[in-house]
């Protein structure tokens, strides 16, 4: 009911005064203003200070602020729905959706924030030996908004090697973009003298320092300086055995060392360089390596079994050793001897020739001895191999075989004959025995020599020749009768003797 008092006009401007301020406070109270409050710090807890905090709403910037020195921000905003960003250099790029309310007081809470640059190493704790390489997983990343300038650094204890590396290509320092990952290998090589528990740091310096460490326990070994393919031959008592060996520096400096061998009682072993000369000591850069010859002098009283002889190689930071085994066999040998040709003929001065082949039908490897027996005196012969040397004894392992030349020399006198022998392959324990038969074939040569082959004589007178008839063979000749052909008609031709019953070799008759 309007008041009487009151003015129509003033009535309604009070009204519409009154109306309006009923709007602007319905305004206000779906519009009204929220504090936004919340605290960053690093992984550590500590707080960070100038983190950028951005306010976005439908993508669009709506506000900005940074984080105070104890790491706390605060921010008026309507109510709705936000993303907020923060970012500071060397720490990750963090984004969160917040849900503003209509009125009051909004506490986001602690928000941690990551460093951008992360460097782990997989393997934090290890046991090796010494001169061991070893290589671990390397794995750097940029988890931040900006690129990132990295340093690489290794420390290490004295005398050690160890570097980060790309393939082969060892990194000093690189550059990762945002969100770039970077697997990279740490490559430690331990030295020879090293012994016990050592620490190695490895270091990423970029926006911050990144910094692992790697606890290494290193067990003594001795550098392998010896080599060889071969550890365990079989022997015999006698016999010489024979190592390839090579000798190798694996160090990372050149090493002198002197070279010994160890062998059982009375027997006898030593090295050798390829080119035959003894080896006493070795000089060598690092990486070099000298190929050599161990050789074994079995004795002939050696027991059967399994023998060790060591190889030495002593410098003044180390001694370096190495083992070979031979085997003495404890079984027989078995000798067996045969050919295809048991008879061969040959001419009285010449030579023959019986080819003959050696087995060794035993278990055990060992040394053949061959001799001839039954020959007439006055027939000297050989053995010898395929190339021409001449031996006595032959070296065989199971089921080895060897074909050789049994060369019998005729003396020039012999008359025509067949005599039989006989070959012994033998060792201490067991024999073989081949019938040979040699054919000796006659050689017959005749001839004649005259001081004159002219004279002159009287119709119904005698005139004489002297000739003298020898013997050039190597066979007795019998019975030799001289024959006159071309005699003149009405000649008379008389010889004496007429029959020489026999004659010698190389003997003449007038």
């Amino acid at each position: 009911m309007l008041n009487k008092g009151v003015p129509k006009t003033l009535y309604m401007s009070l009204l519409t005064i009154v109306t309006l301020l009923s709007i602007s406070f319905n305004i206000l109270a779906v519009r009204g203003s929220v504090m936004v409050t919340g605290k960053i710090v690093d992984v550590d807890g500590k707080s960070l200070e100038s983190v950028e905090v951005r306010v976005y709403s439908g993508g669009s910037l709506v506000t900005r602020t940074y984080s105070s020195s104890n790491g706390v921000f605060s921010l008026n905003l309507e109510s709705g729905m936000y993303e907020i960003q923060l970012e500071k250099r060397g720490y990750e790029a963090r984004s969160m959706i917040v849900s503003i309310p209509f009125s009051g007081y909004k506490d986001i809470g602690l928000i941690v924030l990551d460093y951008s640059l992360k460097f782990t190493i997989s393997l934090t704790s290890l046991r090796v030996k010494s001169m061991a390489e070893v290589s671990i997983p390397v794995t750097i990343c940029n988890k931040g908004f900006q690129d990132e300038l990295v340093e690489i650094q290794v420390e290490t204890p004295e005398g050690w090697e160890a570097g980060v590396y790309s393939g082969s290509a060892q990194i000093w320092g690189l550059r990762l973009t945002q969100n770039e990952i970077q697997n990279l290998v740490m490559k430690i090589r331990v030295p020879f003298n090293a012994s016990g528990q050592y620490e190695l740091k490895a270091r990423a310096l970029g926006s911050t320092k990144q910094e692992n460490t790697v606890s290494i326990y290193v067990e003594k070994a001795e550098p392998q300086i010896l080599v060889s393919n071969y550890l365990t031959a079989q022997g015999l008592g006698g016999s010489t055995v024979t190592f390839e060996l090579t000798i190798r520096n694996p160090l990372t400096k050149r090493f002198t060392a002197q070279i010994s061998v160890m062998t059982p009682s009375s027997w006898v072993g030593s090295i050798v360089r390829e080119d035959g000369r003894r080896l006493y000591d070795v000089s060598l850069d690092a990486g070099e390596s000298l190929r050599a010859l161990l050789k074994i002098s079995v004795p002939e009283n050696a027991q059967p079994g399994n023998h060790e002889v060591r190889v030495c190689a002593i410098s003044q930071e180390f001694v370096s050793s190495f083992s070979f085994y031979i085997i003495v066999a404890g079984g027989t040998v078995e000798p067996k001897a045969y050919t295809d040709t048991p008879y061969v003929e040959s001419y009285a001065g010449s030579s023959a020739k019986f080819p003959i082949e050696v087995e060794n039908t035993g278990e055990s490897d060992g040394v053949v001895s061959i001799n001839v027996t039954q020959l007439p005196i006055g027939y000297p012969w050989k053995l010898s191999d395929l190339s021409g040397n001449i031996l006595s004894k032959v070296y065989l392992k199971p089921s080895e075989k060897r074909r050789l030349n049994l060369i019998v020399e005729i003396p020039p006198l012999a008359e025509p004959q067949t005599i039989p022998f006989m070959l012994e392959a033998c060792t201490q324990e067991s024999s073989s025995r081949l019938n040979l038969t040699l054919g000796v074939l006659g050689f017959y040569s005749m001839s004649y020599e005259t001081q004159n082959f002219y004279t002159e004589s009287t119709a119904g007178s005698t005139s004489g020749f002297i000739i003298e008839v020898k013997n050039n063979g190597y066979s007795f000749l019998t019975n030799v009768r001289p024959e006159i052909i071309n005699v003149p008609d009405k000649f008379k031709v008389e010889y004496s003797p007429e029959v020489v019953r026999a004659r010698d070799p190389f003997t003449g008759m007038t």
